[in-house]
């Protein structure tokens, strides 16, 4: 168990019935206990903040992944899209018919457009969750 400093320098002063040369100041005990104090509290905030982060980020982590799984299907659905496309396009060439005159046909050449674009819009977006460091 510590000693109180008051009661250090008190039983040295008593033991040795000797006069200091220089002033003891008892206030630093006051000062060093205030910022044995504040440090502490510091130590706990930042604890506490860097447990909230970390489970951010963790959450973040599992979102970012569920992100690149969405991006996955996306394209696997318009890959699906694309060949029933060509099929239409096979097909109809052979009767004449100009595919762009079928409003399903021209529906899914505007998707696969606004899917060019979209990929383009987001590539950073994916690449930056895909190169996330794990913890």
């Amino acid at each position: 168990m510590a000693i109180k400093f008051n009661q250090v320098i008190l039983n040295k002063l008593f033991e040795n019935k000797t006069e200091l040369s220089k002033e003891v100041k008892l206030s630093l005990l006051s000062d060093l206990d205030g910022f044995n104090r504040v440090v502490d509290e510091a130590r706990i905030k930042l604890d506490d903040f860097s447990n909230d982060w970390v489970s951010r980020y963790i959450d973040l982590q599992n979102e970012a992944s569920v992100l690149y799984d969405l991006q996955f299907d996306y394209i696997a659905y318009m890959s699906d899209l694309k060949r029933a496309m060509e099929r239409l396009e096979s097909n109809v060439s052979e009767l004449g018919i100009d595919p762009m005159s079928i409003q399903e046909y021209e529906d899914a050449a505007l998707t696969e457009g606004i899917f060019r674009s979209f990929l383009d819009d987001n590539k950073e977006i994916v690449s930056t969750a895909q190169n996330m460091e794990k913890l």
